[in-house]
Order: C-alpha cells, then sequence, then structure tokens
C-alpha cells in the first residue's frame, strides 16, 4: 500500500470499525492495493499479516481455498467490488455471513466493509469476525425451543387452549387443542398477550363477565394474584358462534421459570348447565333440597335478614361438623366453628369471605358465590367446594351447598404438577440431569439485560471441561463415557453446591456464581484443585475449571465474562496435560 502520510493505528480502525476483529483489511481505493492487520497482544498498534497488490483478485483465489465449499459460489456471488462500491456509495457499511474451512471443519465468520473516515476517506476497511460460537449457540436454543413446543402441543390436548407467556416481554404462544376453539381466528402467536387479550374479549367473551375477566386478566392483576397463591382460576362465559358456553381459565407460574405464566383454558360447560338445570326446575324448595343433596354433602337454607338457617346433610361425615341442625347466627356459627373445621392455611381466607358483607357482596355481584377451601375430614385436610345462590333475586334466602370434590382437586394439581414437569424436562439435560444449554442462554440473556439495565448482581462464571473423555469413548464405549460425563458432573456439583450448573456441551460444563458461593469463589476453586489431584491418583475422573468474575463497566455482556473463564480453563488444561493428567 502506498504511504498516504498518515499513520493508520489500532485505534483508528477500531473506531472506524466499532467491533471487535480477527483481522482487518485495509484496500486503497485507487489501486485496490492492500493489506492485512491484527492486533497485537500489548501493543496500540496493528500488526501486518499480509499485503497484496490487488485485493479483489486475491479474494477469488482466496475464496477457492479457504471458504467452505457449500459457501463458495455465494461468497463470490456477493463480495464484488461493484456490489462492495455500491453499498458503499449509499452511505451503507457492506455486510456477508459465510464459513470458513478451520483444521478441517467449517467455522462461521461475519465480515463488515465500511469507508474509512477523516485522513483515511481513500480507504475501504474490512473487519472478519469469527461469530462460531454465538451462532452454534443459537441453533441450539432453537433445537431447545422445538423440544419445548412439542411438549406444550401434548399437553394442550387436556385444554381447548394453552397459553404460554412472556411475563417480562408478554410476548406468547397459543396451542389450540380444540377445533371449535381454533375458529376464533385468535392468532398462535402475538408479541403483546394483555393487549390481544382486550381486542379478543370484545368479540368473544359474554358481556355480563367481560369486565370481570378483563380486570383479573390485566398484567398487574395477574402477577398480583400469582404471586400470592401461585395459581388462579376463573369461570366466565365466551361466544362460540350463535352459542354462549362456560368456560374455566387456570392460571400457573412454572417453578422453574418464575417469568413465564401458563394458561390452560377448558370446556365446562355441561357441568355448569347441568348445576343451572337443577336451580331451574326445581321452583319449590323442599324439590331443590331434594335434587341437591344427592350432589352436595351439606346444604344450608339461610335467611340473610335474620341469620336463621338450617342444616340439610347427606354424608355422615359432614353430620359430625359441629354446627347445629337449625340456628340463629348462621355468619357468626360459622366465624366460630370454621376455627376447628377448615384447614389452617385456609383459616384467613375462609374467615375473610364468610363475613356477612363480604359474602352478600360477592352474591349481589353475579348472583352466584363459589369458595374452593379444604376442611379437616377423616384426620386430614380434604379439598370441598361451597356454592352458594339465591333462589329468586328478591328472595330473603340463600342456599349454600358444599361438595366434597377433593378426588378432583388433586388431579388438577397433579395436572399442575405435569405442566411443571414439562417446562423442567425443556431445561434439563437428558444425561446428567443438571441444566441443559438452553437453560444457560435464557440465563444468560437475563443477565445481559440486568447489565443493560445496571441493576446486574455480583457474579462469577466457572467453566468445566473433562479430562479423557474421547480417551474413554473410544477404548471403552459411549456407555462407559456417558458415566464418566456423569461423574465429572457430580463431582462439578458436589463442589458448587450453591450455584446452577449447566451442560452446555459434550464435555463441557458452566456454572452461575452468585451469593455464597461467589464469595467463597478462591475456597471453591481450592477444593477444584484438591479433588483433581486426589481423583487422578486414584483413577478418577479430572476436569479443568477457569473461573472469571463480572466486571462492571468493562464486561458489556456475560459473553465478555465467559471467554475469559474459558480461557482460564484452557490453560489449566494445559497445565494438567504438561502434569500427564
Amino acid at each position: 500500500m502506498k504511504d498516504t502520510g498518515s499513520t493508520i493505528t489500532f485505534e483508528r480502525l477500531a473506531l472506524a470499525l466499532a467491533g471487535d476483529y480477527e483481522s482487518v483489511y485495509v484496500i486503497n481505493n485507487d489501486d485496490d492495493s492492500y493489506q492485512e492487520y491484527a492486533g497485537s497482544a500489548g501493543d496500540s498498534c496493528l500488526k501486518v499479516l499480509s499485503s497484496g497488490s490487488d485485493f479483489y483478485a486475491d479474494t477469488i483465489k482466496n475464496c477457492r481455498a479457504m471458504v467452505y465449499r457449500e459457501d463458495q459460489d455465494k461468497f463470490l456471488e456477493a463480495f464484488t467490488k461493484k456490489n462492495v462500491y455500491e453499498a458503499l456509495s449509499h452511505g451503507k457499511s457492506f455486510t456477508l455471513s459465510y464459513r470458513l474451512v478451520i483444521d478441517g471443519k467449517p467455522v462461521h465468520y461475519f465480515l463488515k466493509t465500511i469507508r474509512g473516515t477523516g485522513a483515511d476517506n481513500k480507504f475501504i476497511i474490512i473487519g472478519v469476525q469469527n461469530v462460531n460460537e454465538q451462532v452454534l449457540r443459537t441453533a441450539a436454543s432453537n433445537a431447545e425451543k422445538e423440544t419445548y413446543h412439542h411438549i406444550a402441543n401434548a399437553l394442550a390436548s387436556r385444554y381447548e387452549a394453552i397459553y404460554y407467556i412472556d411475563a417480562e416481554t408478554n410476548a406468547y404462544v397459543q396451542y389450540l387443542a380444540s377445533s371449535e376453539y381454533a375458529r376464533l381466528g385468535t392468532a398462535k402467536k402475538g408479541t403483546d398477550f394483555f393487549a390481544d387479550i382486550i381486542t379478543d374479549a370484545e368479540k368473544c367473551i359474554y358481556h355480563e363477565d367481560r369486565e370481570r375477566l378483563l380486570f383479573e386478566l390485566s398484567k398487574e392483576q395477574l402477577l398480583k394474584s400469582l404471586s400470592l397463591s401461585g395459581s388462579i382460576s376463573l369461570i366466565y362465559r365466551q361466544h362460540f358462534g350463535d352459542k354462549v358456553k362456560y368456560l374455566n381459565l387456570h392460571a400457573v407460574n412454572p417453578k422453574n421459570n418464575p417469568n413465564v405464566i401458563v394458561i390452560g383454558v377448558s370446556d365446562i360447560d355441561a357441568q355448569i348447565r347441568r348445576t343451572h338445570s337443577i336451580e331451574k326446575k326445581n321452583e319449590d324448595f323442599s324439590e331443590i333440597i331434594k335434587a341437591l343433596t344427592q350432589r352436595y354433602e351439606v346444604i344450608y337454607h339461610v335467611n340473610i335478614e335474620t341469620n336463621e338457617y338450617a342444616e340439610y346433610c347427606a354424608s355422615p361425615k359432614y353430620a359430625q361438623i359441629k354446627v347445629g341442625e337449625s340456628g340463629t347466627d348462621f355468619f357468626g356459627d360459622t366465624q366460630r366453628n370454621m376455627v376447628e373445621d377448615i384447614y389452617p392455611e385456609d383459616l384467613y381466607m375462609m374467615s375473610h369471605a364468610m363475613e356477612k358483607e363480604t359474602f352478600l357482596s360477592s352474591l349481589r355481584e353475579t348472583g352466584t358465590n363459589t369458595l374452593n377451601y379444604r376442611l379437616m375430614l377423616d384426620g386430614r385436610p380434604q379439598y370441598v367446594t361451597l356454592f352458594a345462590v339465591r333462589p329468586k333475586e328478591d328472595s330473603t334466602h340463600v342456599i349454600i351447598a358444599v361438595a366434597n370434590v377433593d378426588a378432583a382437586m388433586r388431579r388438577e394439581i397433579e395436572y399442575k404438577k405435569a405442566i411443571g414437569s414439562a417446562m423442567d424436562i425443556a431445561t434439563r439435560d437428558a444425561l446428567t440431569g443438571v441444566k441443559n444449554k438452553y437453560a444457560y442462554v435464557q440465563s444468560e440473556i437475563a443477565l445481559d439485560n440486568e447489565i443493560n439495565a445496571g441493576t446486574a448482581p455480583h457474579f462469577a462464571l466457572a467453566v468445566a471441561d473433562i479430562n479423557g473423555l474421547k480417551n474413554i469413548n473410544d477404548s471403552l464405549g459411549h456407555d462407559a463415557g456417558d458415566e464418566y460425563i456423569r461423574s465429572a458432573c457430580r463431582m462439578i456439583c458436589s463442589i458448587f453446591k450453591h450455584s446452577p450448573v449447566y451442560r452446555i456441551g459434550g464435555d463441557e460444563f458452566a456454572v452461575l456464581l452468585q451469593g455464597s458461593d461467589y464469595k467463597e469463589r478462591d475456597v471453591l476453586m481450592a477444593v477444584v484443585e484438591s479433588a483433581v489431584a486426589d481423583n487422578k491418583e486414584n483413577g478418577l475422573v479430572t476436569i479443568a475449571v477457569g473461573l472469571s468474575e463480572y466486571q462492571p463497566g468493562i464486561d458489556m455482556k456475560v459473553q465478555d465474562v465467559f471467554k475469559r473463564a474459558d480461557r482460564k480453563m484452557y490453560e489449566c488444561k494445559n497445565v494438567l496435560r504438561q502434569k500427564g493428567s
């Protein structure tokens, strides 16, 4: 390259490229001569690697020799002098993704071309960056997501629809099991569940239930309810063409991912209409009682003006509860008796719900009142449902019926666990049981967001690699290799007891240290060194481990911390190799 009278320094090129590149090419627009530079460790200037008199001609020759065969035609078609100049003439940068053959394997690279600035405006500057790790990590993450989608679709068979909602971004995926439900035309994916539910409610939700449902499903109220109990259940009506159906909406926070909300919608129309049918067909109170005793364990007929009541028991179990066959103060007797009868965890909720004013207020809103709680029966807590209704709008009486729903509720609890387990399957490594690469990527994204927001906690990353796995696989077979991996995983988990461990590759693990493990990181690394020495002496599995701490203001993303830890791990591996591990 001809002397321009100015020195091209590493700092000037870094400013022009605004990135971190393995190599940089500077091309003279006048004659296409060029020089290739690379950063020199500990030096602020660039080191010249190569040069030539015709960059574009040399590129064609080098492409055939270095670019991965499947990418060569695409590379040569895109990377021409004409295309580069056309992009730069419009004030744009020219970029290209492709693969180079490194050590016989295709490796992903990214190329960016910009025009020099200031004194260097006669030059074109090209930066080449190795992006193989990011590309492979994204591909692995997408594969894990696809696995989760299969799981969610399988679970959808129990529900008419399942919604998987990201509580941070509001983005969601909808899984449909019912063709009738699908005919509503709601999207299978969306960017804002809470905005879309408002639009869908106007079209689909029965007008008398719309306001209540929108309030309960507003983001603020839904997160508040889930934070208190972990799940909520709502019954409402929805239009299906010219029909109106009762549906039950059940929302949960999966234990393994608190930033996710899962909502299942099931059809309970037949069940609700059976109850309504009983109410409508039996105008005479005695016939209502007779019919309801076939369904409910105990029924109360309460005068809401005088508080007098009568009790009708269909089950001997409930006759043992200390409430008389009749009385003059239903609400007072209920408050006194529930201390013995109600399961302690449900006592506060029921005490408030069965205060007379609270009870009647709920009854006035919908005409019915339903409460789910647990009674102590046969020496153990059993789930029951209390259903209250006024026979007529102006009636001075209410009918309160209690049904034992223990078996149904416990099945529902098992279904909740199944949903949580399905979420867990998608983030667990099948071989070792620790978190997998998809889970690591999710944790990395969450920490990156905190770093960008300036709220990231103190943390460190340990990267561990198993020594000698290939030899085990080659000499003893893959079953022995799998056990070798599990042994290494147990070793890592036993040392970093309070930190999440991720298997991010065949023989590679990552550990995210926070809290007590972060504070004791130096001690833990000493424990690792001792354990490796003992295992080496006894012919057991050994690992190489590198650890690096997050440096606020210096590290812009988790990957910066990972790279340092990974480098230290390889340094450790070299030391162990020299010692014969």
